[in-house]
């Protein structure tokens, strides 16, 4: 709704020309105006900024006035954005334009009149009252496009020295009518452009956070992918109990994970000297070869801190480009490694033209180091399963050797019940012969030692567990001896170990007190079971003989065939220690 203020007197009164002339010239500048308004609107709405409004509006306006100077002042005070226009008049005027924009903000405060699309000319053919404009303008008008945008719009006198009468402040209404519509919609434009900018940002925004989520996924699903690789193949691997199939499994499972096209896996026992090594991808002549003077060279270059773990630990180490282009790997491998079970078992990895493979990844570099704890502890596991298994084989031949052993007694054990019963007979037919004829004669005497020789030989002849009639220890050297003092000496220190080299049934009997039993026709098999891990230094006391077998003797001499070195023989054996009266068991 347009406001008009009534023509101020003091302007004086207006020319009267001819009535004719006065209308020929009335419709003139009607057209004259409807057309520079056709003109305004026209530049206006092709604008989209507001300042270029409000720049072009003043300009153009100006021009339709015949005026030489103007302003507009703007105000958006939801915003606090001010927009000054000035034309014609001193710069100096700018920094009073903002206390006229007040004095219309405060009409709207204290007011409230003002409405939404109202001007008002409050100053027309004189001299603006309102504190801050230039002294020079002739009109002053306010706008307001709503609430929060208002301003001040002013024109200084015509360029030909007329005054404004009715028809230029109906111009003006019309023109600053049609500059609020192009500054509303230039506005709204604006804030249009600001949405479409702010929600391009935020499309930018949700673009790069799209980005970031997609490339955490692409992380987890690595993860995932290397936290189900180490699963599986610690799965596949723990309930493998074979080193070479184990050894297959592994380097299949690293290539997997890795997407590699070629791997080998070495394994070497260096006390026997065995290699074991598995190959994939390569071909006859470029297959890595490894022998023990190779594998030898390797390992003194890498058993250096860090890759010496303390002993018996099982430690591994990934290797760098620069130590496998040291150890001649780099052309077959781009990821290797160097692994040990103890100071005996050594091993080296390595897999080469992986197809997936980021150097960068922080999980890649995690994930070989991983695959390598499983697979030592399942290695570990399989070998000492070969080892237990070696030593039931052993134990099973032990065992069946005893169990012939203990048959063949047996057998000589009959043997000797029959010829013991043959003996009596032959005895009690002798006797009765004797005593039917009165009397022996010297040769009956002599042909029955002949007899009892010839049956005694055949006998010992015929036994497993027969007597040598030579001592076995006769062509051996003789053992060190010690008396029953110094025994007793070592006794009471407990320094020496008491071996009773007698059959197990004279040792249930009666022995000395502590001795252990170490009979000489099972001293192999209670050796390895009892005695195999004996200090080579301990001293040992042997005793144990009869009138035909020196048992301490051989058991001594076979002591010291295992490398015992400080063995002694006890001079009279339990006899002498039981005259001596020192304590014997049970």
């Amino acid at each position: 709704m347009d406001q008009r203020r009534a023509p101020n007197p003091s302007a004086g009164p207006p020319l009267q020309p001819p009535v004719e002339a006065s209308r020929e010239s009335s419709g003139e500048r009607r057209a004259f105006h409807l057309d520079a308004l056709f003109e305004t609107v026209s530049e206006l709405s092709r604008l989209t900024d507001p300042k270029e409004v409000m720049e072009t509006f003043v300009l153009m306006s100006m021009g339709a006035l015949g005026t030489a100077q103007g302003l507009l002042v703007a105000q958006d005070r939801r915003s606090g954005r001010q927009h000054l226009v000035l034309r014609g008049l001193p710069e100096s005027d700018k920094e009073r334009l903002p206390d006229a924009v007040q004095s219309v903000s405060a009409k709207i405060h204290n007011e409230g009149e003002m409405l939404s699309r109202q001007v008002l000319v409050v100053v027309i053919n004189e001299s603006p009252e309102k504190p801050g404009l230039p002294e020079p303008l002739r009109v002053v008008v306010e706008w307001y496009l709503d609430e929060h945008r208002f301003g001040v719009l002013g024109y200084g006198p015509k360029v030909n020295g007329s005054a404004y009468d009715h028809q230029d402040e109906d111009f003006v209404l019309q023109l600053v009518t049609a500059f609020m519509d192009a500054l509303a919609s230039a506005s709204v434009n604006e804030t249009i452009r600001g949405l479409n900018e702010e929600l391009q940002a935020r499309n930018t925004e949700l673009q790069g956070a799209l980005l970031a989520s997609q490339d955490i996924q692409t992380r987890l699903d690595r993860r995932y992918f290397h936290f189900k690789s180490i699963c599986d193949t610690t799965r596949e691997l723990s309930g493998n109990l074979h080193a070479k199939t184990l050894l297959s499994s592994f380097l299949l499972s690293v290539m997997g994970t890795f997407s590699a096209q070629q791997g080998f896996i070495v394994l070497w026992d260096r006390r026997d000297n065995r290699i074991e090594i598995v190959t994939r991808g390569f071909g006859d002549d470029t297959s890595p070869v490894f022998d023990a003077q190779r594998l030898d060279a390797v390992f003194r270059s890498l058993l250096h801190p860090p890759f010496v773990p303390a002993q018996g630990e099982k430690h591994y180490q990934v290797l760098t480009q620069d130590e496998l282009q040291a150890l001649e790997l780099a052309e077959t491998s781009q990821v290797g490694a160097a692994f040990l079970l103890d100071d005996n078992w050594y091993g080296l990895a390595g897999i080469g033209n992986s197809l997936a493979r980021s150097e960068d990844d922080q999980g890649e570099r995690e994930l070989l180091p991983a695959l390598l704890q499983g697979f030592l502890v399942s290695l570990g596991n399989a070998l000492a399963f070969e080892t237990i298994q070696k030593l039931n084989s052993d134990l099973l031949r032990k065992n069946a050797e005893l169990r012939q052993t203990l048959d063949e007694l047996q057998q000589s054990r009959q043997t000797i019940s029959l010829l013991e019963a043959t003996a009596n007979r032959f005895s009690s037919l002798l006797r009765s012969e004797t005593l039917r004829i009165k009397r022996v004669s010297l040769f009956d005497c002599l042909a029955l030692a002949l007899v009892s020789l010839v049956l005694a030989l055949v006998f010992n002849a015929s036994s497993p567990g027969g007597i040598s009639l030579l001592p076995e220890t006769w062509g051996q050297p003789r053992p060190d001896y010690i008396d029953v003092a110094w025994a007793k000496l070592k006794h009471e220190s407990q320094g020496a170990l008491f071996l009773d080299a007698r059959p197990t049934e004279f040792y249930n009997q009666s022995r000395i007190v502590g001795a252990e039993n170490l009979p000489l026709n099972l001293f192999d098999f209670v050796y390895s079971m009892r005695f195999a891990m004996l200090d080579p230094e301990k001293d040992v006391v042997v005793y144990g003989r009869n009138i035909s077998r020196r048992y301490d003797e051989q058991v001594a001499a076979k002591l010291k065939e295992r490398g015992m070195v400080n063995v002694r023989v006890m001079e009279g054996g339990l006899r002498q220690w039981q005259r001596n009266g020192l304590p014997v068991e049970p």
